[in-house]
């Protein structure tokens, strides 16, 4: 899903710059400059599991704070981007049996769509505050706005009724006019504070929400926790892997999937062969995978198949699944029906 971590750089998952050039869209930015900016192809927007660098998302921010005169535009930001931006992640908190459990979810995966920042929950008798830190020196107060405020909706969303904030603390500065912050927050606003917070009564994190499913929360959970583990493995092999038995397009090569895993080709065939394996063998291996469940499964001609699979030719995959089984795939479809008969 992912790129690997192998170093100190930090990543944000394509699904969190998709949302951005969708809110800046709204407010009259177009994407083009922003991606030319961070260095960011169209291909990439729409390739699943996706990452780019920190660095990248902030080059993009930077441009579109230059390319917008709102002074609120990280508020009108906030607002624009919607739980439904991260689908699988926002399914996952919904089906929570409380608020409270929710934001610690949120805690554990949010890794998943971006390092850039951390949070975490501070609580006591008298208050709960949801924190939030960025893991770069040169945020904007812009940033850390559109963060609170997609919080914010956050909460609001998955209690399916506005949650009263106690106040919201912001350590940036306050800027001249405060109306959107008041609008936005309903609460009262502490600037040049000690940290980045919304602050809750204690009592509203244990508030039931209303589409809480437990079986749907193991479910969704154990997929993030698949991608999460991804994520934190070194395994340059493993993240190719999983990258290509999530394609629907096994026609890449070598280069174009480097790319995708924001390295280069050389890179990446340096990590493969300390991993004692090629693209190519990853590739076959999972050619021959989805080829053996396609001709079991499913009657689908011979030439879907090889096109399913990246051949060019049918004679090409008949060749290649000839190596891998010994016999021709249709002779191996002819077997199984027999065997199963």
């Amino acid at each position: 899903m992912n790129t690997p971590n192998h170093s100190a750089e930090k990543t944000v998952s394509i699904l969190w710059i998709k949302a951005l050039l969708q809110g800046a869209e709204l407010q009259g930015i177009a994407a083009e400059p922003l991606l030319q900016a961070a260095g960011i192809s169209r291909e990439l927007l729409n390739t699943a599991y996706a990452r780019v660098s920190l660095a990248q998302t902030l080059r993009m921010w930077r441009a579109a704070e230059d390319y917008c005169p709102a002074e609120d535009f990280g508020l009108l930001m906030g607002e624009l981007v919607k739980p439904a931006h991260f689908q699988l992640f926002a399914l996952t908190l919904m089906h929570s049996p409380d608020l409270g459990a929710a934001f610690e979810k949120s805690v554990r995966y949010t890794r998943l769509l971006s390092d850039g920042g951390r949070y975490f929950l501070q609580s006591d008798a008298t208050e709960a505050a949801i924190c939030y830190e960025p893991q770069a020196d040169n945020f904007s107060r812009h940033q850390v706005d559109a963060v609170l405020v997609l919080l914010r909706s956050f909460a609001s969303w998955l209690a399916c009724k506005p949650v009263p904030l106690l106040r919201v603390e912001l350590t940036h500065a306050q800027p001249e006019n405060v109306d959107n912050y008041q609008r936005i927050f309903a609460a009262p606003l502490q600037f040049d504070a000690p940290r980045n917070a919304l602050v809750f009564a204690p009592d509203i994190m244990e508030e039931p929400l209303a589409l809480g499913d437990e079986k749907l929360a193991a479910m969704h959970e154990q997929m993030l926790e698949d991608q999460l583990a991804l994520l934190q493995q070194p395994d340059t092999a493993g993240l190719v892997q999983h990258f290509l038995r999530n394609s629907s397009d096994l026609s890449v090569d070598r280069d174009q999937l480097a790319q995708r895993l924001h390295m280069s080709g050389r890179t990446l065939q340096r990590k493969l062969q300390e991993d004692q394996t090629s693209f190519q063998q990853l590739l076959d291996a999972e050619r021959q995978r989805r080829a053996l469940i396609l001709l079991t499964t499913t009657s689908q001609p011979l030439t879907h198949i090889s096109e399913q699979l990246g051949f060019s030719e049918s004679s090409t995959f008949t060749r290649a699944f000839k190596r891998w089984e010994g016999i021709t795939p249709l002779e191996y479809r002819l077997q199984h029906k027999t065997a199963s008969s």
